[in-house]
């Protein structure tokens, strides 16, 4: 540790000592000598996938109509580092130049759900178990939601004329990346931005995690999460609609919550659900679609969260 950085540490304990804000700080700088090569190693092949997956190449690639697009595009949304305010926009876009929508919600759904990023992290936090169940759950999800809209559209629930939210159609625009930059100065730039959007939401949910650590009372979370099994996936499913942010920065807050009992299942729960119906994604998702794909859209992220958390906790 550097030298200037541990003398900081230990004059910020001594400041603080024998309070409930020295145990909050130890309690969180060990969880960041916990986490913090996992959030290095997801920043970095997020970054470097980023600037060799552009947009141009996922919107080649929606264009193409194959019987397994749907498939594909749920598997494209797993890998893809894209965040939400890329994604969305560049859904809409894409419907607009002719991709079928199915194909279209198929990389909505899985996206956010799962990224290079959040495996890493997830590994380091849960363990690998926990990371590829986050992948199934985004692939079925993904590929779920895809099939069911295209049965929607074919018996006429959903119009092919009612997609787009009207109002903001001349705003939606399918913009370049990267085309006129160096690959590595892009890269170098990436990688700062993903730094500084990963890192300010992390450190702000280590502090937190720490505090739901020392202050929770263990024995009545321990109750509620372990005695009943459905309730507490249904508590973790409607949890990630106003308290997910950031999925790196959800991690540590979820891991403390585990230990004081929380399920597995409320856990996978809590990871898909939050994603999906956080506050931005539903600003951007009502401003891009209409209400009825809008309401689609959610509701296959609660239901599935549901479904998911249910059952891997009797796996």
């Amino acid at each position: 540790m550097n030298l200037s950085v541990q003398s900081f540490y230990y004059d910020l304990l001594n400041r603080f000592s024998h309070s409930y804000t020295r145990r909050i700080i130890i309690e969180a700088f060990n969880l960041f000598l916990q986490l913090w090569p996992y959030l290095v190693a997801g920043i970095i092949i997020t970054s470097i996938i980023k600037v060799y997956l552009t947009k141009q190449q996922i919107a080649s690639f929606f264009q193409k109509k194959k019987n397994l697009s749907i498939i594909i595009s749920a598997l494209l949304g797993v890998i893809s580092p894209l965040g939400s305010y890329v994604v969305i926009p560049l859904g809409a876009a894409l419907f607009l130049i002719g991709t079928p929508m199915p194909v279209i919600i198929a990389f909505l759904v899985s996206s956010p759900l799962i990224d290079p990023n959040l495996f890493i992290l997830t590994a380091g936090a849960f363990g690998f178990e926990m990371a590829f169940a986050r992948v199934f759950a985004a692939l079925f999800i993904g590929i779920a939601s895809g099939y069911l809209l295209q049965w929607m559209l074919k018996k006429k629930i959903i119009s092919d004329n009612n997609i787009i939210n009207q109002q903001n159609i001349d705003n939606i625009k399918l913009q370049t990346n990267y085309e006129n930059s160096r690959k590595i100065n892009v890269f170098f730039n990436e990688l700062y931005k993903m730094t500084k959007y990963i890192s300010k939401y992390f450190f702000l949910a280590l502090f937190l995690a720490a505090l739901i650590k020392i202050i929770s009372p263990t024995d009545f979370l321990t109750k509620i999460f372990s005695k009943n099994i459905f309730i507490s996936v249904l508590i973790s499913t409607s949890a990630g609609v106003p308290f997910y942010t950031c999925g790196g920065a959800a991690i540590p807050v979820v891991q403390q919550l585990a230990e004081l009992g929380l399920s597995k299942g409320a856990i996978l729960a809590f990871f898909i659900s939050g994603p999906i119906t956080k506050i931005s994604n539903i600003i951007l998702m009502k401003a891009a679609f209409s209400t009825k794909v809008f309401l689609f859209y959610i509701l296959i992220g609660f239901f599935g969260a549901l479904f998911f958390g249910i059952l891997y906790n009797y796996l």
